[in-house]
């Protein structure tokens, strides 16, 4: 800018501007962030520079006095020694003497900065606190270099004086400073290690414990004091925690819309999860679900509501139906037929191992069927109506024994005559006299329930079973895999049960071999309890 702040034998302080030759007692306005920047090392602003203050041991209101005594005087000596004629032209001799003094002014600036940085640095390393006297500290300052640097006695008190008076405001400052940079490069370091993927699945002092095998060396983890630290460890953690789950479970829902889209139409008989993976994967929602395990129980999981769904919904047909036949039986149903029933109800207890003409042989000369207004043929049909109702209550009897039977004795891989032979010889007789193929009936759906869920209680027994440990890389179809399938057979009664159907066993054992090659290749465990 070249402005200069000079300072007159009588120890006033002017600006002179060399190019336009200008002087000014006040600091002007271009020059005025550079005056209080030197000017401000110990907070003080403004055109009385500290140093210039201090160094003569002059207090502000004595240098006051005098600048107002001697203004006219300083002024005019002022204009005569530093403001050159502005007619005469700078000889080149000249212009490198003015140059040379400029430096050594900027120089000497410099190093008066510096001595009083340096001084205040002592100050605070020291432990000055606010308002302590300078006679105390004197003892304990003296020798040191940053302090004696300040040549002049009077200027060393009162920059200890200013200094002082905000020491603790300064000291505050400094520490919060330094606080607000320990966490900025904490933040850095946990922003490094989520990108790195240190954090993933770990939370609590697990996460703590893996940042600090990580990255403890590093100066940033030293940054925050150590309950800071753990504090925003647990929350960045417990946030990617959260972050991770909305996520999965975000992706299970879009999966579990493909498979509804994918099996509409075909309820009634969905295809199993092998049959349709090819399907399935040639969506994008297929990747974002983490393994082909989880993909599987999803769609197991709507497999079983669609099919809940599907027996809710004839359950309901079915109610219907009776409500309307119930409503048109009533209407049809005269006293005489609820006679007959009531008579038949106590005098024939097996009518399913009866016939007509049979009860009316042994019923002819009783009252209610001898004396009944109903025509012939309308008995008859009551009595098949009648018949018809205890059969199927005893057929439901029959699967409820069935189910409530011990796996060790009633399994679904057994055959009609099998399950007959297990039962005890006292049971069977309960239902000796009904149609065969009722049981018939009432066994195959019951098997065909318990197939289902020994199926999928084979799979969950799979996916912890040990055995199995080191065979993710034996493919089907081939002697090692037959051999697998009657190793697992004797080892546990919930795999065997399927030997009725091996080629269930075989696709069962296919699936968890490749699922446990799949954990394999993502570093995890292929034996586990992998439950959601």
């Amino acid at each position: 800018t070249g402005w200069k702040r000079v300072e007159t034998d009588k120890g006033f302080t002017y600006f002179f501007q060399k190019k336009k030759k200008i002087t000014s007692w006040e600091c002007p306005k271009e020059i005025a962030n550079e005056v209080a920047e030197l000017d401000g090392v110990l907070g003080f602003t403004g055109d009385s520079a500290l140093a210039g203050d201090a160094g003569g041991g002059v207090n502000e209101e004595k240098k006051k006095t005098e600048e107002s005594k001697a203004d006219g005087e300083a002024a005019g000596d002022a204009a005569a020694e530093a403001a050159p004629a502005p007619e005469k032209r700078l000889s080149k001799a000249e212009r490198a003497k003015i140059s040379e003094r400029e430096k050594e002014e900027e120089q000497k600036l410099s190093k008066e900065k510096q001595r009083l940085l340096n001084f205040k640095q002592l100050l605070i390393e020291k432990g000055v606190r606010s308002f302590d006297k300078y006679e105390k500290w004197l003892p304990k300052l003296v020798h040191d270099a940053r302090f004696t640097a300040i040549s002049n006695q009077a200027e060393r008190k009162a920059v200890f004086a200013a200094y002082a008076k905000r020491i603790d405001a300064d000291r505050q400052k400094e520490q919060a400073e330094k606080k607000r940079t320990g966490r900025d490069g904490f933040k850095e370091l946990l922003q490094k290690a989520e990108e790195a993927g240190v954090l993933d699945g770990r939370i609590g002092p697990e996460a703590i414990r893996a940042l600090e095998r990580k990255y403890g060396e590093d100066p940033r983890w030293l940054g925050v004091k150590e309950n800071e630290r753990e504090k925003m460890i647990s929350e960045l953690a417990e946030d990617l925690a959260k972050k991770k789950k909305d996520e999965q479970d975000k992706a299970r829902i879009g999966f579990q819309k493909l498979v509804l889209e994918k099996l509409r139409g075909k309820d009634k008989d969905p295809p199993p999860f092998h049959k349709m993976e090819n399907v399935l994967r040639q969506d994008p929602r297929w990747a974002p679900v983490d393994c082909t395990s989880s993909r599987e129980r999803i769609y197991g999981r709507v497999l079983r509501e669609l099919e809940a769904a599907r027996r809710e919904k004839t359950r309901k047909q079915k109610r219907d139906l009776d409500e309307v036949d119930q409503i048109r039986k009533k209407n049809k149903l005269t006293q005489a037929e609820e006679a007959l029933m009531n008579l038949f109800a106590e005098r024939i207890k097996a009518p399913y191992a009866t016939t007509w003409e049979v009860v009316v042989e042994a019923l002819g000369n009783h009252p209610e069927l001898r004396d009944c207004a109903l025509e012939r043929d309308e008995q008859e049909r009551v009595f098949a109506e009648y018949r018809r109702s205890v059969t199927e209550i005893r057929c439901q009897e029959f699967a409820q024994l069935l189910a409530g039977s011990p796996a060790d004795v009633v399994g679904p891989e057994m055959e009609f005559e099998e399950v007959l032979g297990s039962l005890e010889e006292s049971t069977v007789k309960a239902f000796a006299g009904m149609p065969e193929d009722a049981l018939q009936g009432a066994w195959a759906e019951w098997r065909d329930q318990a197939h289902a869920i020994s199926v999928e209680t084979a799979r969950q027994w799979l996916r912890s079973c040990e055995l199995l440990a080191g065979c993710e890389g034996i493919e089907a179809d081939n002697t090692a895999f037959d051999a697998l399938i009657e190793k697992l057979s004797a080892a546990d009664v919930r795999f065997r049960r399927l030997a009725a159907r091996p080629g269930e066993q075989a696709v069962l054992l296919a699936q968890r071999l490749r699922e446990m090659k799949e954990l394999r290749a993502q570093g995890r465990s292929g034996i586990e309890e992998d439950m959601d």
